[in-house]
């Protein structure tokens, strides 16, 4: 009888690989516009990195070491320099052939370029908070306009100015919360560069567009590239520079693809950042806290700050980003699959932000 369950077993992985194997095969020109964007951003984000590490002043864009650093050894702002660029270049040479139109490209350019010149500023002087947010409300602005108006996730419940608004909104919150997050080495990598490169497997498979597959392992072959520099202990950071644009680009392919699948697979897919960033907000409100200071409070942080390794952190965050993929897969399915993959979802995202906050590590 063992023997029996065996052979159904492997003969059920067979079946599994080969339908795998077929529907690969079968989207070949995806795969193309899919890994050879990443291959190239990643090579062309590391090599311009490099050239900035090499070529700029040591001192230029340091990163200072305080109280509410989670980093002791000195590291440099330069990644958003290099990375943004290198995306940007990528969209418009591959984005024609993946099916992103002009008309998304020149605004999501002009919007991210805004970000990424207000974000050199600050991490050079520290602008005042009312400039970075009038950007960043123009900025997105100008990357919503870029949707196009036939782009709407909830048509039958809201009208199309009031939608708009919204996701502008949740758009700023989006770039924010991305930047909220950029605090300690490989975390914007693991948090929101591995959730944009599974929804980029999902065009693989149809699931979305080959225009939000490109956008979104663009993103994160620029942020593979930066890798190389940002593991512990990191000798970069991506700075302003490099987290706002990368968040509001991050934003625009978690819309097109909560358009294209669910709403609810569009927030699975960065829950983790989504939920960390916004308990943290809460908390500190109810604390009394100015939310618009600096500090050093989010999940993450405090599981550093209690011993836990970097690469612990990391790791744990990775896998849950993989779980949730699997999750947003489960939701695009009718019943009660769907349901329990928003359920498994909601408390293992909840679980991890929990064992980060209160629980020392064994190591």
């Amino acid at each position: 009888m063992i023997g029996q369950f065996v052979s159904s077993h492997n003969c059920f992985r067979i079946i599994f690989m080969t339908r795998v194997l077929y529907c690969i095969s079968d989207r070949g020109p995806a795969l193309n516009t899919i890994i050879i964007p990443f291959v190239s951003i990643a090579i062309a984000s590391a090599i311009l990195l490099w050239f900035a590490m090499q070529m700029l002043p040591s001192s230029f864009l340091g990163a200072a070491i305080t109280e509410r650093s989670n980093h002791s050894q000195p590291a440099r702002q330069l990644g958003g320099l290099a990375i943004v660029p290198a995306i940007l270049v990528s969209l418009w040479i591959f984005g024609a052939d993946t099916g992103l139109p002009v008309h998304f490209l020149v605004p999501a350019t002009i919007a991210a370029l805004i970000l990424w010149v207000i974000g050199f500023l600050d991490d050079r002087h520290h602008l005042p908070e009312s400039i970075r947010l009038v950007s960043q409300l123009i900025a997105s602005v100008i990357a919503i306009y870029g949707l196009g108006e036939d782009f709407r996730l909830l048509p039958d419940f809201l009208p199309l100015l009031v939608e708009r608004a919204l996701l502008v909104v949740a758009l700023i919150y989006f770039i924010n919360l991305t930047n909220f997050m950029d605090g300690i080495d490989l975390m914007v990598v693991a948090g929101l560069g591995l959730p944009l490169a599974l929804l980029a497997g999902f065009s693989l498979f149809g699931l979305v567009s080959l225009g939000t597959g490109n956008l979104a392992m663009s993103i994160a072959g620029g942020l593979a590239g930066f890798s190389f520099f940002n593991r512990p202990k990191a000798t970069v950071f991506l700075g302003d520079s490099g987290s706002l644009p990368i968040g509001l680009l991050s934003g625009l392919a978690f819309f097109m693809a909560a358009r294209e699948t669910t709403i609810l697979a569009g927030l699975i897919l960065p829950l983790f950042f989504i939920a960390d960033a916004t308990s943290t907000l809460f908390m500190r409100l109810a604390a009394g806290e100015n939310i618009l200071a600096a500090h050093s409070r989010h999940a993450y942080q405090v599981a550093k700050r209690s011993g836990w390794p970097v690469w612990l952190i990391i790791t744990s965050v990775a896998a849950l980003n993989i779980l949730l993929a699997a999750c947003a897969l489960f939701t695009l399915q009718s019943g009660w699959s769907g349901a329990l993959a928003t359920i498994i979802a909601l408390a293992a995202v909840i679980a991890l932000l929990v064992r980060l906050r209160i629980g020392k590590s064994q190591n």
